[in-house]
């Protein structure tokens, strides 16, 4: 059967609107991501310089916000979306895992100020260049997901912050111990605690996000 130029035509401008308006998503996705990194690149600035650039908290807060913004931006897209490129759930799911990040990252830096920290412990240092490692790998992911049915390489950079993960718990660990040998029952052992347990959720949300990348490449591939 001969198709009419005319319909050929019709059929293929169809399509390329459909993936323009699914590339939306993408395109959002990485603009998350690069956010991501920006933070965790800010978050190690303030570590390694603490306390002189305590000044510098408030920075966190603006990147919070803006994490803030993206999430409502895809929400919103997603609800005025006919066709998106994998399921909704998946879609809502990874935009607050992502924001689940920025808010950690947020969180730990806010407390610095709370809990009158004066000088930093080498552990957190640690933990946020892992934060930053993982992040960047995310980021890597996230600039190719837009191909996630073809490219293998979208899995090797999500079980790379996987492995970050993995490594941050043996220094979550180990910075516990050393805190409780340091400071017995003192105040510290609370602030610290707290400060570090926040900064491993944050490690972890960036595995959801892995995760989460991962889920969907299983479900459409």
């Amino acid at each position: 059967m001969c198709i009419p130029a005319g319909a050929l035509r019709k059929a293929y401008l169809h399509m390329s609107r459909v993936k323009r308006k699914e590339d939306v998503f993408f395109q959002l996705f990485q603009e998350f991501s690069a956010l991501t990194v920006s933070t965790a690149e800010l978050f190690l600035e303030i570590v390694e310089d603490y306390p002189n650039s305590i000044d510098r908290i408030p920075e966190v807060k603006e990147f919070e916000t803006k994490g803030d913004d993206q999430v409502t931006k895809i929400i919103s897209t997603l609800n005025s979306s006919f066709i998106t490129p994998f399921d909704r759930e998946d879609i809502s799911a990874l935009a607050l895992d992502m924001d689940n990040i920025v808010d950690g990252l947020e969180n730990v830096s806010a407390r610095f100020k709370l809990y009158d920290i004066d000088a930093m412990r080498p552990e957190a240092v640690e933990m946020a260049k892992l934060i930053l490692e993982a992040t960047r790998h995310l980021d890597s992911a996230l600039a190719k997901f837009s191909d996630f049915k073809k490219d293998a390489s979208i899995l090797k950079h999500t079980k790379a912050t996987n492995d970050v993960e993995d490594q941050g718990d043996l220094v979550y660990r180990d910075a516990l111990a050393t805190i409780f040998r340091e400071h017995g029952q003192t105040v510290d052992v609370i602030k610290w605690k707290s400060l570090m347990d926040k900064v491993e959720d944050t490690l972890d949300a960036c595995k959801d996000v892995a995760n989460a990348i991962q889920n969907v490449i299983v479900k459409n591939g």
